[in-house]
């Protein structure tokens, strides 16, 4: 099988999201023109490696490369150490070079699942703000909402009145399209945060748009890097459409790594390659990702959640308190406490799937993966009002708006509970 690299620009050469309507023709060009040297994709093709497009090939050739405009990344394919060493060293210096890792969703825990509605309506307590906002007419209309998770029951009742944009990306990108379908979740973990974030009924914020990358494989919510970068690189395509150039975006994850599952030198290569598509996402086109902990507990916090530049979210119960299963910790980067901020991530109903007569089911689930939702929600409902806020700016307001939680343990909890306040608006 042929192994992958995956190529990352040192600094990228995405200043601004007006360059992502550029052509991929006139970015090619810049490059040519500021070095004396073939472009990127011409030196790899010198190595005999064939570009392929994951949204255009049925099958990628055994010496290849993926070019990712809009993270200026290369995903290198290759079972030749000698094509690859040569290609490694056509780009050194200008990138950085990656192994293909694997990340994954921490495991939620299932509560009762119910048939189509559950009795009563979920409510969001008064001291969010969620339902002043809604009253107000504040829903997050025409907020991008970015998910990177297993998928989307785009028929679920809680969410068919959307139109969801939706890819689904291959376990191996290279053999196979980078999907354009109907959004499908053969797990329901996508699809209960999607309903968290933005069900008709019982979502933060259901005004929202929402794009939806299947990423996590739903037996074991397990991806690797190229599968997050490539739905990365097409979720900034959007940047392609006038109307986005100026829209917050949120970006809500709820997956990782950790210092457990990678040796300490692999570990850090990871930690660095994420934190370098990271910054591409926050300094190039503020967005603003917003990430899940964990639920390892107390000490083990997952990258990306301990970035500088990613609101990490804990989770806590109804009555505020701090479940023993949601991570927190020291940032190894920042030397802060994690989590900045907790949502609601205990027994938290949602969308979940379709039984085969049809009906919608709607499940109660528990982990951080239930809180970043909430918390990627309030953002939305932050970011459509006004001047519509975004990036640094609007993770700013989230953690100066938050309800403290001074009961909560020592670096549990963050700034508190992320919740909407009308004042902050006027």
């Amino acid at each position: 099988m042929s192994e992958k690299i995956i190529a990352l620009r040192r600094r990228s050469r995405l200043q601004a999201r007006e360059r992502a309507v550029a052509s991929v023709e006139e970015q090619r060009a810049r490059v040519v023109t500021r070095s004396a040297k073939a472009s990127a994709p011409e030196r790899l093709a010198d190595m005999g490696l064939t570009p392929v497009k994951p949204d255009e090939i049925e099958q990628a050739p055994e010496h290849s490369f993926e070019a990712l405009t809009y993270l200026d990344a290369y995903v290198i394919q290759t079972d030749d150490p000698e094509r690859q060493r040569r290609a490694m060293q056509s780009l050194e210096g200008e990138y950085m070079f990656v192994p293909d890792w694997e990340m994954e969703a921490p495991l939620p825990e299932h509560g009762r699942q119910y048939a189509r509605r559950p009795p009563s309506k979920q409510g969001w307590p008064e001291i969010t703000g969620v339902d002043a906002a809604h009253r107000l007419g504040v829903k997050g209309k025409d907020m991008m909402v970015w998910i990177l998770d297993t998928g989307v029951d785009a028929d679920h009742l809680e969410l068919r009145d959307k139109v969801i944009d939706f890819r689904y990306a291959p376990l191996d990108v290279a053999a196979g399209r980078l999907r354009d379908c109907r959004g499908f979740d053969v797990d329901g973990h996508g699809t209960h945060v999607a309903g968290i974030l933005a069900g008709k009924y019982f979502g933060v914020a259901p005004e929202v748009d929402l794009k939806v990358a299947a990423v996590l494989e739903s037996e074991t919510l397990k991806t690797s890097l190229e599968r997050v970068v490539v739905a990365l690189d097409w979720l900034l395509s959007q940047f392609e459409e006038e109307e986005n150039l100026n829209k917050p975006v949120i970006l809500n994850m709820s997956l990782g790594f950790s210092r457990r599952t990678l040796a300490r030198r692999a570990f850090r290569k990871a930690a660095l390659g994420l934190q370098m598509v990271i910054d591409i996402l926050v300094n190039d086109f503020a967005v603003l990702p917003i990430t899940a902990s964990g639920n390892e507990g107390v000490g083990e916090v997952r990258a990306p959640a301990y970035f500088a530049n990613t609101l990490s979210v804990g989770a806590v119960d109804w009555e505020l308190n701090v479940p023993q299963f949601s991570s927190s910790g020291v940032s190894p980067i920042t030397k802060e406490h994690e989590p900045n901020l907790v949502g609601f991530g205990v027994d938290v109903v949602s969308s979940y799937e379709r039984d085969r007569h049809n009906r919608s089911l709607y499940r109660a689930m528990s982990g951080s993966s239930m809180a970043t939702p909430y918390v990627a929600g309030v953002a939305a409902l932050y970011a459509c009002c006004g001047r519509m806020v975004q990036g640094a700016e609007l993770a700013q307001q989230l953690l100066r708006t938050a309800l403290p939680l001074p009961d909560a343990p020592k670096g549990r909890a963050g700034a508190g509970l992320a919740r909407f306040v009308q004042e902050a608006i006027s």
